[in-house]
């Protein structure tokens, strides 16, 4: 099998180097030599349909919500000094080894994939809406960034070898899916073994004065966004157009409590590492490994995240990392 690992850039159709890295999700085979790829926009195209019809609905969706907005970041630059501003991308991108394969899962208009894209980094960027993909694709060929390979992939059918990469990563996708469970399933399969997966959700107690917000909204209509501190700040239109679709009118999340993700990493033999904001401070390193805590001291630590004022300002959202073992 050729070593892709030096930078190789599928973005231009090199369909020779795709039959080596690509598989039938059916089959769990190689794709067959009459297998025809198709693109939109010179993007590549591997979207298999699933069972369910909430996976057209948020491809929909998405092709007009383009989140995260890029705001009027045109350059490399400009994106990177926009993640240094968050820890968790800062430190991300501190602590992913050079060379590393990465997958995103559900990467949206892929800022954080190109924000990692240095130090010989693979990285293939996948999601289900066009209108995103597209978008990324703009910034990629903007600024001549070769590492990063955009797909068009449905989470439930992905085409990539079995414990093909390094690092992958899933931020506020999986709870808009019809089976996040089984969605984390099919992404641990992709894993290497020692590889570390890193999964963002809604919190079931960190999301509740969210919750109680969409209410407000969908009883006495969208006067009522006033309540959220993103619409009163200083951002573009594009911005605040952006969140409010995504965090108000989407078609379908569920939410999760830590307990509930620590048991799908044990199904899937998946070590825990450390979760933000559980157990993480700015001076931690992401995968260091923490020591879980008991039942007891979770379930408090879970019920106070609905008075933490950092998750009632972000929706109420957390991350959890693993390894798999």
């Amino acid at each position: 099998m050729t070593n892709i690992n030096k930078g190789t850039d599928l973005r231009g159709g090199d369909e020779e180097k795709l039959r080596e890295i690509l598989i039938d999700p059916i089959t769990q085979k190689k794709l067959a030599e009459s297998y025809s790829f198709k693109y939109f926009d010179h993007i590549l195209d591997l979207y298999l349909n699933d069972e369910s019809e909430l996976t057209n609905i948020q491809s929909n969706f998405y092709n007009d919500v383009k989140f995260p907005n890029y705001d009027n970041i045109d350059d490399f630059g400009t994106l990177l000094d926009k993640a240094r501003k968050s820890i968790f991308a800062k430190k991300l991108d501190e602590e992913i080894p050079f060379g590393a394969k990465l997958l995103e899962a559900g990467c949206g208009t892929g800022q954080l994939s190109i924000s990692l894209s240095r130090y010989m980094r693979e990285i293939y960027a996948i999601d289900i809406s066009e209108g995103s993909l597209a978008l990324a694709k703009k910034f990629i060929d903007h600024n001549q960034i070769k590492s990063v390979n955009l797909i068009k992939m449905n989470i439930f059918n992905l085409f990539f070898e079995n414990e093909f990469f390094d690092i992958i990563i899933s931020n506020g996708v999986l709870h808009h899916t019809h089976n996040p469970e089984l969605a984390f399933e099919k992404l641990c399969l992709k894993l290497k073994k020692n590889g570390y997966i890193i999964i963002g959700l809604y919190h079931k107690y960190g999301r509740l004065i969210q919750k109680f917000r969409q209410f407000l909204i969908r009883i006495f209509g969208d006067n009522f966004k006033f309540l959220d501190r993103k619409f009163r700040e200083n951002i573009s239109k594009e911005k605040k157009y952006a969140w409010f679709l995504d965090q108000y009118k989407n078609p379908f999340e569920e939410s999760f409590t830590l307990s509930e993700v620590l048991n799908w990493f044990k199904k899937n033999k998946i070590e825990y590492v450390s979760s933000v904001p559980f157990d993480f401070s700015a001076d931690d390193k992401l995968f260091e490994r923490k020591k879980i805590k008991n039942n007891t001291e979770l379930f408090f630590s879970e019920i106070l995240l609905a008075f933490n004022l950092r998750q009632i300002y972000e929706g109420g959202f957390f991350v959890t990392i693993g390894r798999k073992l």
